[in-house]
């Protein structure tokens, strides 16, 4: 048989090939995601590949006068300033901060799209009530707003996921509501009002999905943002509490010794710095890889 005798149905379709610029957007988007990925698999594998216990003060981890000693094989980084391997303390310090940004965004973002949907949906007095606590939350100072939660119910990882999710869930619910107001006038809404789809079936069903992409992204930068924030709150003394390894309060138990060992600051500050470029860069290439054009 022939090409032409075949039925059409058997003959593959060609997939459309990618423009340059989709190339890039996709190079772009896998590039930041190995980063990303890296940085979470240094952090869960520090147990594993860190070559001294963090919280251990070794005897000869100081100098005679008591300061911090400089790299050496036993300690590549050096040592802190009660004799610690800082290198150790570097490869534990990502994962408190990972694990709290990583729950407040997922909890932060569920909480924004199921109000979101449902302000943006059912308008009238929802919408009235749900806008309005949006707009008294915003309007406090985050940081500001977070250390008084803090201080006010003490610090643990626990409490600082719970406050930073509640602080969070705002930015998801506003950008949710805008989608699904514009979402709501589409025909396939319509239809489901036709067949007798019930109001939270259809939220669940088909306006939740259509916003997905939106929310993805926002949780994305969401986590970025929380990295910083609770990188912040440990520096002022109110995050995660020592001797946990956290690089916001490693700067902050170092800052003292910069300009003597100005490493155990830099080190840290590089890992946050790093962090928060690569998952904010993720989120952004992730919204271009999305783009038609």
């Amino acid at each position: 048989m022939n090409i032409a005798q075949q039925e059409p149905s058997s003959i593959a379709p060609r997939r459309p090939r990618l423009s340059p610029r989709q190339r890039r957007r996709y190079m772009r988007f896998a590039l930041w995601a190995i980063v990303v990925l890296a940085i979470v698999a240094v952090a869960m594998l520090a147990p594993s590949i860190s070559p001294h216990n963090p919280d251990k003060l070794f005897s000869n981890g100081l100098t005679p006068s008591g300061m911090p000693l400089g790299p050496s094989k036993e300690f590549p980084l050096g040592t802190d300033q009660f004799g610690r391997d800082e290198l150790s303390r570097l490869l534990w310090g990502g994962r408190p901060a990972l694990l709290i940004s990583g729950l407040a965004s997922v909890f932060s973002s569920i909480v924004g799209i199921v109000l979101g949907t449902a302000a943006g949906y059912f308008g009238g007095w929802v919408d009235t009530v749900i806008s309005r606590f949006v707009n008294i939350l915003m309007s406090f100072p985050l940081t500001l707003f977070a250390v008084a939660i803090v201080l006010i119910v003490s610090p643990s990882i626990l409490n600082l996921i719970v406050i930073i999710a509640v602080i969070y869930w705002t930015y998801t619910a506003r950008l949710v509501r805008a989608e699904v107001l514009t979402l709501r006038e589409q025909d396939f809404v319509a239809a489901a009002h036709a067949l007798g789809c019930s109001p939270w079936r259809l939220m669940v069903k088909h306006l939740m999905p259509n916003v997905f992409d939106t929310v993805l992204v926002r949780a994305v930068l969401t986590m970025a943002q929380v990295f910083l924030l609770e990188s912040g709150l440990s520096y002022l003394g109110v995050g995660v509490q020592p001797p946990t390894p956290d690089w916001g309060l490693m700067i902050a138990q170092s800052q003292n010794y910069y300009g003597s060992d100005p490493g155990l600051v830099i080190y840290p500050g590089l890992a946050i710095v790093i962090t928060v470029i690569a998952v904010t860069q993720l989120g952004e290439s992730y919204r271009a890889l999305k783009r038609r054009t």
